[in-house]
């Protein structure tokens, strides 16, 4: 096996960031384990997790990160554009600097667009460097049921362009789920370059002792509140469940410095509900701290709501969910069928639940501490069996072999 010096450019909240950040931390960590040497560039924060949380440059699995402009400062609008053309400059100097010192064999977009992608890859190819593209979602500017801002517009044309012309341009394109690998067959019009690699978790960094007997099971959400989460159907679902006499205590963690309006409208959902004693919301935690609250917890939630934002992607918290041995309750959308089925490693839930459906899942589990046990075992092993990174090393090492075979 060759180990490669590969640089890789994202936009991310990092270090403490989720969602597209946490599938940056774990493709890193898969790279690294593979013996590569890994360097990130982060061109600016993804503007979701509190800038407290953040760290201008810092260490991720081992591999060295920085904000290239040496700021966790996020501007949004207009203003955004200059420093995003500032970040791309900034990063092309790295290149030719990199390049010079031979420190680069491989430059990786993480989930970027035209405005960096295209003039960089120009530039790699014009020192001979391959590129790899990688694609987690749907381009979120393009799926939006919200009416777009002019800026935000300009960011949706931004995105068109980079799947009209940059697949075609990649030596190789990782994608994470069967849509998505569909939709950059067509747009790189060179399908046996596109690879799926489906979410990337550490599963001993995850694994729960377990379960405690309490008379009280908790029930936990970890996220970001995100439009795609079935919040409000969920909170309902408490609700009904308590009118039947369950006993429960629910724990949701994170929040969504990006769409401050929602969370609003969840807290006041909950007082009209008359919920505030029994949900607790904590906000941000470190990740040390998720991890340890998960553990404590006996029923985790990844219920997401029907679309092309859900469908293109695969959950990372699904995989954790998974890995740490807990009862899951997952929607049944995307490649979730995949690698679960109902019953056998979660239970699922149609992916345009309702609140009764809801209601009911959640109640198998609060009444059988053993069909807990049992689905929570079963999920575990399906979390080792296709998302650990001791399987994802060597899908990545394969495309990385095939990538630079092409370009020697």
């Amino acid at each position: 096996m060759t180990g490669y010096n590969i640089v890789i450019i994202t936009i991310a909240d990092l270090p403490e960031g989720g969602g597209n950040t946490s599938r940056l931390k774990t493709l890193a960590h898969a790279l690294i384990q593979g013996g590569h040497k890994v360097t990130i560039w982060n061109q600016h924060s993804l503007g979701i997790t509190p800038e407290s949380v953040q760290k201008a440059e810092g260490q991720i699995y081992g591999a060295p990160y920085c904000y290239v402009l040496n700021t966790t400062k996020r501007a949004s609008g207009f203003p955004s554009i200059g420093i995003k053309l500032r970040a791309v400059i900034a990063i092309a100097k790295k290149v030719i600097e990199y390049h010079k010192k031979k420190e680069i064999d491989v430059l990786w977009f993480n989930h970027l667009s035209f405005y960096d992608v295209y003039p960089l890859t120009l530039l790699a190819k014009h020192l001979n460097i391959p590129t790899i593209q990688s694609y987690e979602d749907e381009r979120l500017e393009l799926v939006s049921s919200e009416k777009l801002s002019l800026s935000q517009r300009i960011f949706a044309v931004n995105s068109w362009l980079g799947d009209r012309y940059c697949p075609r341009l990649a030596d190789g394109i990782v994608v994470i789920s069967n849509y998505l690998k569909s939709k950059y067959d067509k747009l790189s019009k060179d399908p046996d370059k596109v690879n799926i690699v489906p979410t990337i978790i550490d599963c001993e960094e995850w694994v729960c002792s377990d379960e405690e007997d309490t008379l009280v099971p908790t029930i936990l959400y970890a996220g970001a509140f995100n439009e795609q989460d079935e919040i409000e159907n969920l909170i309902e679902a408490f609700a009904i469940l308590r009118s039947k006499g369950y006993e429960f205590r629910v724990l949701m963690l994170g929040g969504n410095e990006r769409h401050s309006s929602r969370m609003a409208k969840v807290y006041e959902q909950i007082d009209r509900l008359g919920l505030s004693s029994l949900i607790e919301i904590k906000g941000f935690l470190p990740l040390a701290e998720v991890k340890t609250q998960l553990c404590k917890s006996h029923i985790l939630i990844n219920i997401r709501r029907d679309s092309v934002y859900s469908r293109s992607g695969l959950s990372t918290k699904l995989s954790e969910y998974l890995a740490s041995g807990r009862m899951v309750i997952s929607s049944d959308v995307g490649d979730v069928s995949h690698y679960v089925s109902n019953g056998k490693g979660a239970l699922l839930v149609p992916s345009t639940v309702t609140v009764d459906e809801i209601v009911q899942a959640i109640s198998q589990g609060l009444q059988s501490s053993d069909l807990r046990r049992k689905i929570g075992a079963a999920g575990r092993d399906i979390a080792k069996s296709y998302f650990d990174v001791s399987v994802a090393k060597a899908k990545l090492q394969a495309i990385l072999d095939e990538v630079l075979k092409e370009n020697r």
